[in-house]
Protein backbone atom coordinates (compact mmCIF):
# COMPACT_ATOMS: atom_id res chain seq x y z
CA UNK A 1 0.00 0.00 0.00
CA UNK A 2 2.84 2.35 0.84
CA UNK A 3 4.48 1.79 -2.56
CA UNK A 4 1.14 2.35 -4.30
CA UNK A 5 0.66 5.66 -2.47
CA UNK A 6 4.10 6.86 -3.53
CA UNK A 7 3.28 6.07 -7.13
CA UNK A 8 0.04 8.06 -6.94
CA UNK A 9 1.87 11.07 -5.43
CA UNK A 10 4.57 10.92 -8.13
CA UNK A 11 1.95 10.78 -10.90
CA UNK A 12 0.15 13.79 -9.42
CA UNK A 13 3.41 15.77 -9.34
CA UNK A 14 4.09 15.02 -12.99
CA UNK A 15 0.61 16.18 -13.96
CA UNK A 16 1.14 19.45 -12.08
CA UNK A 17 4.49 20.21 -13.77
CA UNK A 18 4.37 22.77 -16.62
CA UNK A 19 4.85 21.48 -20.12
CA UNK A 20 8.42 22.01 -21.36
CA UNK A 21 8.89 24.64 -24.05
CA UNK A 22 10.13 21.96 -26.42
CA UNK A 23 6.75 20.24 -26.16
CA UNK A 24 4.82 23.35 -27.19
CA UNK A 25 3.84 23.81 -30.84
CA UNK A 26 5.21 27.15 -32.05
CA UNK A 27 5.30 29.59 -34.92
CA UNK A 28 8.63 31.35 -35.56
CA UNK A 29 8.61 34.51 -37.65
CA UNK A 30 10.82 37.50 -38.46
CA UNK A 31 9.45 41.01 -38.65
CA UNK A 32 11.12 44.09 -40.09
CA UNK A 33 10.35 47.76 -40.56
CA UNK A 34 11.98 50.90 -41.92
CA UNK A 35 11.19 54.45 -40.79
CA UNK A 36 12.12 57.58 -42.72
CA UNK A 37 13.56 60.53 -40.80
CA UNK A 38 14.19 64.09 -41.85
CA UNK A 39 17.95 64.78 -41.55
CA UNK A 40 19.21 67.73 -39.54
CA UNK A 41 22.97 67.52 -40.14
CA UNK A 42 25.27 67.07 -43.11
CA UNK A 43 28.88 65.92 -43.02
CA UNK A 44 31.59 66.36 -45.62
CA UNK A 45 35.38 66.41 -45.81
CA UNK A 46 37.70 69.13 -47.07
CA UNK A 47 41.15 67.99 -48.21
CA UNK A 48 44.06 70.24 -49.16
CA UNK A 49 47.23 68.81 -50.73
CA UNK A 50 50.27 70.58 -52.20
CA UNK A 51 53.66 69.52 -53.49
CA UNK A 52 56.53 71.97 -52.97
CA UNK A 53 60.31 71.88 -52.91
CA UNK A 54 60.41 71.31 -49.14
CA UNK A 55 58.10 69.70 -46.60
CA UNK A 56 57.91 73.00 -44.73
CA UNK A 57 56.67 74.87 -47.78
CA UNK A 58 54.13 72.19 -48.65
CA UNK A 59 52.88 71.98 -45.07
CA UNK A 60 52.52 75.76 -44.76
CA UNK A 61 50.64 76.08 -48.04
CA UNK A 62 48.31 73.26 -47.04
CA UNK A 63 47.71 74.80 -43.61
CA UNK A 64 46.89 78.18 -45.19
CA UNK A 65 44.34 76.61 -47.52
CA UNK A 66 42.64 74.70 -44.69
CA UNK A 67 42.68 77.91 -42.65
CA UNK A 68 40.93 79.76 -45.47
CA UNK A 69 38.26 77.07 -45.58
CA UNK A 70 37.78 77.23 -41.81
CA UNK A 71 37.44 81.02 -42.01
CA UNK A 72 34.65 80.69 -44.58
CA UNK A 73 32.87 78.07 -42.50
CA UNK A 74 33.05 79.93 -39.19
CA UNK A 75 32.67 83.56 -40.26
CA UNK A 76 30.20 83.24 -43.14
CA UNK A 77 28.19 80.19 -42.08
CA UNK A 78 28.52 80.14 -38.29
CA UNK A 79 30.04 76.65 -38.03
CA UNK A 80 31.22 76.01 -34.46
CA UNK A 81 34.76 74.77 -33.84
CA UNK A 82 33.30 71.70 -32.11
CA UNK A 83 31.87 70.70 -35.51
CA UNK A 84 35.31 70.75 -37.15
CA UNK A 85 37.68 67.80 -36.83
CA UNK A 86 41.08 67.23 -38.40
CA UNK A 87 40.99 63.64 -39.60
CA UNK A 88 44.21 63.24 -41.57
CA UNK A 89 47.66 64.85 -41.82
CA UNK A 90 50.55 63.48 -43.84
CA UNK A 91 53.83 64.47 -45.48
CA UNK A 92 55.75 62.36 -47.97
CA UNK A 93 58.21 62.66 -50.85
CA UNK A 94 56.72 62.94 -54.33
CA UNK A 95 58.32 61.05 -57.23
CA UNK A 96 57.86 61.00 -60.99
CA UNK A 97 59.16 58.64 -63.66
CA UNK A 98 61.42 60.42 -66.15
CA UNK A 99 63.15 58.38 -68.85
CA UNK A 100 62.40 55.19 -66.92
CA UNK A 101 64.04 56.64 -63.83
CA UNK A 102 62.30 57.43 -60.54
CA UNK A 103 63.06 61.09 -59.77
CA UNK A 104 62.21 63.05 -56.64
CA UNK A 105 60.05 66.03 -57.67
CA UNK A 106 59.23 67.53 -54.27
CA UNK A 107 57.58 67.05 -50.91
CA UNK A 108 53.82 66.59 -50.62
CA UNK A 109 51.71 67.58 -47.60
CA UNK A 110 48.05 66.62 -47.14
CA UNK A 111 45.50 67.64 -44.54
CA UNK A 112 41.83 66.66 -44.24
CA UNK A 113 39.12 68.35 -42.20
CA UNK A 114 35.74 66.80 -41.44
CA UNK A 115 32.85 69.27 -41.20
CA UNK A 116 29.48 68.76 -39.53
CA UNK A 117 27.08 71.28 -41.04
CA UNK A 118 23.74 71.97 -39.36
CA UNK A 119 22.08 74.34 -41.82
CA UNK A 120 20.99 72.07 -44.65
CA UNK A 121 19.41 74.98 -46.51
CA UNK A 122 22.88 76.50 -46.95
CA UNK A 123 24.77 73.41 -48.16
CA UNK A 124 24.74 74.61 -51.76
CA UNK A 125 25.98 78.03 -50.67
CA UNK A 126 28.84 76.67 -48.58
CA UNK A 127 29.98 74.43 -51.44
CA UNK A 128 29.84 77.37 -53.82
CA UNK A 129 32.10 79.40 -51.51
CA UNK A 130 34.54 76.58 -50.80
CA UNK A 131 34.95 75.78 -54.48
CA UNK A 132 36.40 79.25 -54.94
CA UNK A 133 39.52 77.94 -53.17
CA UNK A 134 42.02 76.42 -55.59
CA UNK A 135 43.79 73.35 -54.27
CA UNK A 136 41.11 71.74 -52.12
CA UNK A 137 38.97 68.66 -52.64
CA UNK A 138 35.41 68.37 -51.33
CA UNK A 139 33.86 64.99 -50.57
CA UNK A 140 30.29 63.87 -51.11
CA UNK A 141 27.74 64.94 -48.50
CA UNK A 142 26.42 62.44 -45.93
CA UNK A 143 23.11 63.22 -44.26
CA UNK A 144 22.27 62.26 -40.70
CA UNK A 145 19.95 62.99 -37.80
CA UNK A 146 21.64 63.53 -34.46
CA UNK A 147 18.89 62.02 -32.31
CA UNK A 148 17.49 58.91 -33.99
CA UNK A 149 16.10 57.32 -30.80
CA UNK A 150 12.41 58.02 -31.60
CA UNK A 151 12.90 56.66 -35.11
CA UNK A 152 14.49 53.46 -33.84
CA UNK A 153 11.69 53.03 -31.28
CA UNK A 154 9.04 53.41 -33.98
CA UNK A 155 10.89 50.96 -36.24
CA UNK A 156 11.06 48.35 -33.46
CA UNK A 157 7.33 48.65 -32.73
CA UNK A 158 6.47 48.31 -36.41
CA UNK A 159 8.82 45.31 -36.74
CA UNK A 160 6.99 43.52 -33.91
CA UNK A 161 3.64 44.34 -35.54
CA UNK A 162 4.95 42.98 -38.85
CA UNK A 163 5.99 39.75 -37.12
CA UNK A 164 2.55 39.34 -35.54
CA UNK A 165 0.81 39.84 -38.90
CA UNK A 166 2.95 37.11 -40.42
CA UNK A 167 2.28 34.75 -37.53
CA UNK A 168 -1.47 35.43 -37.81
CA UNK A 169 -1.41 34.64 -41.53
CA UNK A 170 0.36 31.35 -40.92
CA UNK A 171 -1.98 30.44 -38.06
CA UNK A 172 -5.11 31.22 -40.09
CA UNK A 173 -3.85 29.13 -42.99
CA UNK A 174 -3.10 26.23 -40.63
CA UNK A 175 -6.43 26.48 -38.79
CA UNK A 176 -4.91 27.41 -35.42
CA UNK A 177 -4.56 30.52 -33.26
CA UNK A 178 -1.53 32.56 -32.26
CA UNK A 179 -0.74 32.17 -28.58
CA UNK A 180 1.55 34.01 -26.19
CA UNK A 181 5.04 35.19 -27.06
CA UNK A 182 7.73 32.73 -26.00
CA UNK A 183 10.79 34.71 -27.10
CA UNK A 184 11.83 37.89 -28.90
CA UNK A 185 15.28 38.37 -30.45
CA UNK A 186 16.48 41.70 -31.77
CA UNK A 187 18.39 41.20 -35.02
CA UNK A 188 18.75 44.89 -35.84
CA UNK A 189 22.04 46.56 -36.59
CA UNK A 190 22.23 50.14 -35.39
CA UNK A 191 25.85 50.92 -36.22
CA UNK A 192 24.90 53.51 -38.84
CA UNK A 193 21.84 54.90 -40.53
CA UNK A 194 21.09 54.06 -44.12
CA UNK A 195 21.95 57.08 -46.22
CA UNK A 196 20.24 58.05 -49.41
CA UNK A 197 22.19 60.00 -52.00
CA UNK A 198 22.49 63.72 -51.46
CA UNK A 199 23.11 65.27 -54.84
CA UNK A 200 25.04 68.43 -55.64
CA UNK A 201 24.81 69.79 -59.14
CA UNK A 202 25.60 72.92 -61.14
CA UNK A 203 22.54 75.01 -61.91
CA UNK A 204 23.75 75.68 -65.46
CA UNK A 205 26.67 74.25 -67.38
CA UNK A 206 26.77 77.35 -69.62
CA UNK A 207 27.68 79.71 -66.77
CA UNK A 208 31.24 80.17 -65.57
CA UNK A 209 32.03 77.99 -62.56
CA UNK A 210 32.95 80.91 -60.31
CA UNK A 211 29.49 82.48 -60.73
CA UNK A 212 27.39 79.34 -60.81
CA UNK A 213 25.42 78.61 -57.63
CA UNK A 214 25.23 75.01 -56.50
CA UNK A 215 21.83 73.48 -55.82
CA UNK A 216 21.57 70.92 -53.05
CA UNK A 217 18.83 68.29 -53.27
CA UNK A 218 18.19 66.74 -49.88
CA UNK A 219 16.28 63.56 -49.05
CA UNK A 220 15.24 61.59 -45.99
CA UNK A 221 17.43 59.04 -44.24
CA UNK A 222 16.05 55.76 -42.93
CA UNK A 223 16.52 53.57 -39.87
CA UNK A 224 15.55 49.90 -39.72
CA UNK A 225 14.72 47.24 -37.14
CA UNK A 226 14.40 43.46 -37.42
CA UNK A 227 13.07 41.06 -34.77
CA UNK A 228 12.62 37.30 -34.54
CA UNK A 229 9.62 36.19 -32.44
CA UNK A 230 8.48 32.73 -31.37
CA UNK A 231 4.74 32.41 -30.60
CA UNK A 232 2.99 29.48 -28.99
CA UNK A 233 0.16 27.87 -30.97
CA UNK A 234 -3.13 27.64 -29.11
Amino acid sequence: MKAKALLIVAAAMLMAMPVAASDVATISVTGSATVDLEPDTASFTITAAFTEATTKEAREKTAVMIGNAVSILTSQFGVAEDDLETTYISASPEYSWIDDERVLTGQRATQSLNVKFRNLDAIGDVYTELMELDGITLSDVSLDKEDKSDGYSEARIKAVQDAYRKASDFAEAAGVKVGKVLSISDNSSYSAPLYRSANLMLASADVAAESTPITFYSSDISVSATVSIVYAIE
